[in-house]
């Protein structure tokens, strides 16, 4: 048996040995043939192939497989004779050249190029020799890594798929400046990016504007609430006239706050304050007036550019205007004050809350007005809307009225106040009784047109303040200026047009004469009789 094995592998090393002998021959042939047809650059390098114009073995490779399985067939050694091995191995080259341009790259892949392991010539590594078993790149051997049926490596291999391209981020610059027209763009890019930046700049102009707002508003706020802290860290302090100044009227001296004040802004003429019962105030302002009605509309009380203004009264008005601690002018008969209606519900921004809400008169129904140099309260006895632009038989100018001329005028004009008044009250008013009106604006009528006004009158000596304000009651009539049935707020609150006929009962000396009639018509009915 040992016998067999040896004739065996005597066999096979001689088929190895011719198999590595007429590869030995293919590369010298091929060898040959490429220094015939190539022009030497140099005589010395004559028939010697540039080492980058030696083909590799991949290239090698299927000719040498198409070669060899051309010799296996019955008339290979008449062929052979009639054509060398290198223009065979050329002419075969080309036809897989052509081959190659022709066909879609993936038909023909680079692994196929390989010839199958089986195939491959097997020769006992001591018989092989150096330059077949380790040849040097360039030579025209195989490189280690293309030898035929050596797997290639995997960093080799083409992909399955290809990995997408990640996009460039582009620079914040160039994405700002893409915001922009740039030459190129088409006409309705343009016009997008017009009006994309037409509403960015409203967007920021918008919220500077009402950020700016609501800052004044609030560094307003501050200051006058500093300004309350320190006016009510002085009480009033009463100074007892002189005896040889009694029989001549009331003395005046400045109050303790007002001196503070003065030292401010010396137009001031007063202090008002709204009380809550059992609460904080709702109004704790300074009073000034100018002779320009308009001079603090948008100064503060300091005298500084402000959006919520001052509270400021009438020009026309004289109120304890006093010269060398005697009453130079006798008081106006109703004094006028203005103030803002502030969307942070400052100066007489809270007055609205008398229209909206039934309960909020009955918790603020007085009114407190010093002056430079007494205190005085007054009870509110009617708050209701009026359209500063009527010019129909609507129109109620009240902030007009300073004076009366007479008896006659004065009941006219409260009575026509207690008409338009939106919750009627037990209040009283009688000619003589000292006025107060607060006028603001309302944008239940609108902005520019509406006035929300308080009314009220001055406490008598020894009178209840809050005598006759907690039983308010909602009126049924409501005398609402003819602008005011234009608007949508009529269509909501579904009232009723102003009837003039209907039962009203008016202030004035009417109900005094007809009380003092009865007795007389009764007792002469008993004398009849």
């Amino acid at each position: 048996m040992s016998e067999d094995y040896n004739e065996n592998l005597n066999t096979e090393n001689a088929d190895a040995a011719k198999r590595a002998e007429k590869i030995r021959a293919i590369r010298a042939a091929l060898h040959a043939a490429q220094a015939e047809e190539a022009p030497s650059a140099e005589p010395e390098a004559a028939g010697v192939p540039a080492a980058e114009e030696v083909p590799s073995w991949d290239d090698i490779a299927p000719a040498v497989e198409e070669y060899l399985a051309e010799a296996k067939a019955p008339d290979a050694d008449e062929k052979m004779a009639e054509e060398s091995f290198a223009a065979r191995f050329n002419r075969i080259k080309a036809k897989k050249t052509a081959a190659a341009e022709t066909a879609p790259a993936e038909e023909i892949p680079a692994e196929e190029t390989v010839i199958p392991a089986e195939e491959e010539p097997v020769m006992p590594a001591e018989e092989v020799p150096d330059e077949v078993t380790e040849p040097a790149p360039g030579n025209g051997a195989p490189a280690e890594d293309n030898v035929p049926g050596k797997e290639a490596p995997e960093a080799k291999k083409a992909p399955s798929k290809k990995k997408k391209k990640k996009k460039k981020k582009k620079p914040l610059k160039r994405r700002i400046r893409e915001l922009f027209p740039e030459k190129g763009d088409k006409p309705l890019e343009v016009v997008r990016k017009i009006v994309f930046l037409g509403a960015v700049g409203t967007v920021i102009v918008c919220g500077y504007m009402v950020g700016d707002y609501y800052i004044d508003l609030w560094r307003s706020r501050l200051e006058y609430q500093k300004i309350a802290e320190s006016y009510s860290t002085y009480p009033p302090i009463y100074t007892t006239q002189p005896e040889e100044q009694k029989d001549e009227g009331k003395y005046y001296d400045l109050l303790p706050g007002a001196k503070m004040l003065l030292d401010i802004n010396d137009d001031v003429v007063g202090y008002l304050t709204i009380p809550t019962i059992d609460g904080e105030p709702i109004v704790s302002l300074p009073v000034v007036q100018a002779e320009d009605n308009k001079k603090y509309l948008n100064l503060s009380f300091k005298g500084e550019d402000s959006r919520a203004g001052s509270l400021f009264m009438d020009r026309r008005n004289f109120f304890d205007y006093v010269l060398d601690h005697k009453l130079a002018h006798k008081n106006s008969d109703n004094i006028v004050i203005h103030g803002h209606n502030m969307a942070d519900e400052s100066m007489f921004g809270t007055f609205k809350y008398y229209q909206r809400n039934p309960d909020y008169y009955g918790l603020h129904p007085i009114v407190q007005l010093n002056s430079n140099y007494d205190t005085y309260t007054y009870k509110i006895f009617a708050f209701f809307l009026i359209d500063a632009e009527d010019d129909t038989d609507t129109s109620f100018e009240c902030w007009d009225y300073i004076d009366f001329e007479d008896e006659e005028e004065f009941y006219e004009f409260v009575n026509e106040a207690k008409k338009r008044t939106i919750r009627t009250n037990d209040i009283d008013v009688k000619y003589g009784d000292e006025l107060l009106t607060l006028s603001t604006c309302n944008t239940l009528l609108d902005d520019e047109r509406g006035r929300l006004i308080l009314m009220a009158r001055k406490v008598r000596d020894g009178e209840d303040p809050y005598e006759g304000t907690q039983n308010s009651e909602a009126n049924p009539n409501v005398k609402w200026p003819n602008f005011f049935y234009e608007s949508s707020n009529y269509s909501q609150t579904r009232d009723g047009r102003y009837d003039p006929n209907a039962p009203f009962t008016p202030y004035g000396p009417a109900d005094e004469k007809e009380k003092e009639t009865e007795p007389e018509t009764t007792e002469s009915a008993n004398t009849e009789e």
